[in-house]
């Protein structure tokens, strides 16, 4: 068996991780991963296992090596012993491979050592999965993830050709040593290479669990027909995030004066999760590749947009202030009559006051009241009361107010699950 115990002091585990404190429950991260000789545990073995741990010297990092079929128990003990009641094993996929692997080769061997389950274990894979559309990412795979975080790999080989490498390195190890080295050197360099990427891709935890974060600091203000929301994130991410949205012009029925911001370019629909235009709001989302402005000064401004940005520590969020008569429309709406003449509703208990060639039992759509003033769109019925340009539209509005900083928290965050959904 072959040993490597080093101390790394070039980089971090990136402050992220903690977001994560309540699956950790306050455990030490050891991040860690196997490399075999093949898929099935029942007819391979772990020929090399790597994990590395924070220390108060840098991150200490190990390997254990087994020569041969031979030595598996002793590197699979030397690792176990590793694993304290104050540790959580950290791992990218995990628990779909590696603790499987790694419990059924105890077992083969008939060791008394405990191998956590994969419930005991945190499988970035689970949190990080979401981080491919959100960051037009490839694929899923490690090495994508690492490409995002900076990280850059020296290892040029694959899984599958490390195992011809490890075959012949047992076949050479006697006789061809200067081979065998070689190919030795390989065998770690990948296992490093995916292992200290392992722990940089925790950065990327602050895009993918969002919706769990806790903002603070949360403050709003307005400038040239714009409501800017702000807010501080718990962490420092380590790229841009950008998502920009088209929205809808008043139609006709609902102006109560020209925009002069808007000059009527034919914008693409805007849809939902499923593909499915939006009713009522003409708009479309940049793709996911980074293909949006990189700054507010490249948006269009004869268009209305939703604008989120996170940055550093900061998220910001705009929108347009819609100066408008949107409806405010009654969802017991066979309670009311419609007046055509007044384009309004009323409801039956004032219907007397009301000649019956004037009135008319109104319908979802005309048991409505127009309103003018100023309005600030939302995607959810966060904030009411609630107003449309039509009844069964998606997009609606609420009358501009300050809004407190749990209100503007939950504002951002709508906006943002909305956005990234697409």
């Amino acid at each position: 068996m072959k040993a490597v115990d080093e101390i790394i002091t070039d980089i971090r585990i990136p402050e992220a991780l903690s977001l994560l404190s309540g699956e950790t429950a306050a455990r030490r991260p050891l991040f860690f991963d196997i490399e075999t000789t093949g898929l099935n545990a029942l007819a391979c073995y772990i020929y090399l296992i790597g994990c590395l741990s924070e220390t108060p010297d840098g991150l200490r990092f190990r390997q254990w090596f087994a020569e041969n079929a031979d030595e598996e128990p002793e590197i699979i003990r030397c690792f176990l012993e590793t694993v304290k009641n104050d540790t959580v094993l950290v791992h990218y996929n995990g628990n779909t491979f590696d603790i499987p692997f790694l419990k059924e080769r105890v077992r083969h061997h008939r060791m008394p050592l405990p191998v956590p389950n994969k419930e005991e274990t945190l499988d970035l894979y689970r949190h990080l999965s979401r981080s491919q559309k959100l960051l037009g990412l490839p694929n899923r795979k490690q090495p994508s993830l690492e490409k995002a975080v900076g990280y850059n790999r020296t290892d040029p080989y694959d899984g599958g050709t490390l195992i011809a490498f490890y075959s012949e390195y047992v076949g050479r190890c006697r006789f061809d040593r200067a081979r065998a080295e070689e190919l030795l050197a390989a065998l770690l360099l990948h296992n490093r290479d995916d292992i200290l990427g392992l722990s940089q891709i925790p950065a990327l935890l602050p895009y993918c669990i969002f919706s769990d974060l806790p903002l603070t600091d949360a403050r709003q203000s307005v400038t040239d027909g714009t409501v800017t929301y702000t807010a501080t994130l718990p962490c420092t991410l380590p790229k841009p995030f950008r998502k920009i949205l088209p929205l809808p012009e008043i139609p006709a029925s609902c102006r109560i004066q020209p925009m002069a911001h808007t000059t009527g370019t034919a914008i693409q629909p805007m849809v939902n999760a499923t593909g499915t235009a939006i009713s009522g709001a003409p708009g479309g989302i940049p793709d996911a590749a980074g293909n949006t402005p990189s700054n507010p000064g490249d948006v269009p401004s004869e268009n209305l947009f939703a604008d989120l940005l996170l940055s550093g520590q900061t998220v910001r969020l705009q929108v347009p202030v819609y100066e408008m008569a949107p409806y405010y429309f009654f969802e017991d709406y066979k309670n009311y009559y419609y007046l055509p003449v007044e384009d309004k509703a009323i409801h039956k208990s004032l219907a007397s006051f009301v000649a019956k060639e004037y009135r008319k039992p109104a319908t979802r759509e005309t048991a409505r009241q127009q309103k003018s003033g100023s309005f600030l769109p939302q995607i959810t019925e966060q904030i009411g009361p609630v107003f449309r340009f039509r009844h069964n539209d998606e997009l609606c509005f609420f009358e501009r107010t300050d809004l407190d900083a749990a209100d503007i928290r939950d504002y951002i965050l709508n906006w943002f699950r909305f956005l990234t959904e697409q």
